[in-house]
């Protein structure tokens, strides 16, 4: 009801509706619904194939953290058990620099002489003997006299 100057006037508005462009405006409704439901079911779809696409990734660089993870503890544990030999065999040389030490005091004179019947066998006087091994004169003369023994016993032989 639509009022003018103070009347009350009835008004009743008749229209027609094309029953081409209805029917023309509920396909375009219906292809849009379509395509809408389309898109969404693609969305989901490529959502879904991404999703597992990222978990086959995720479980691959677990697997290869695990992997990480073992050889990284194989390697400590190796370098652990070289670290430990490693001080073993410095001990062991140490040891045995001390052993060496002591057998070279104890045994100068051997190593003097067998130098000395060394050199005399490759024909050192009892100079050089003496300045080259340390021996006294009569040390000298014995080793020389020794070899000089053992050279003509090996001739008449």
């Amino acid at each position: 009801m639509v009022r003018r100057s103070g009347a009350a006037v009835s008004e009743r508005s008749h229209t027609t509706v094309n029953p081409e462009l209805t029917l023309l405006l509920s396909v375009a409704a219906l292809l849009v619904g379509g395509l809408g439901l389309a898109l969404a079911g693609w969305l989901a779809l490529a959502s879904a194939q991404s999703r597992r696409a990222q978990q086959a990734v995720i479980q691959s660089l677990q697997n290869d953290l695990r992997v990480l993870s073992s050889s990284a503890v194989a390697v400590g544990e190796r370098v652990g058990r070289l670290d430990r030999l490693v001080g073993q065999l410095a001990q062991q040389q140490k040891e045995l620099g001390l052993r060496q030490e002591q057998i070279d005091r104890s045994e100068p004179e051997d190593r003097s002489y067998a130098h000395a019947i060394k050199l005399a066998g490759r024909g050192a006087g009892i100079d050089e003997l003496m300045e080259v091994c340390d021996l006294t004169r009569g040390e000298a003369e014995l080793v020389a006299m020794m070899h000089r023994l053992e050279r003509h016993g090996e001739r008449e032989a």
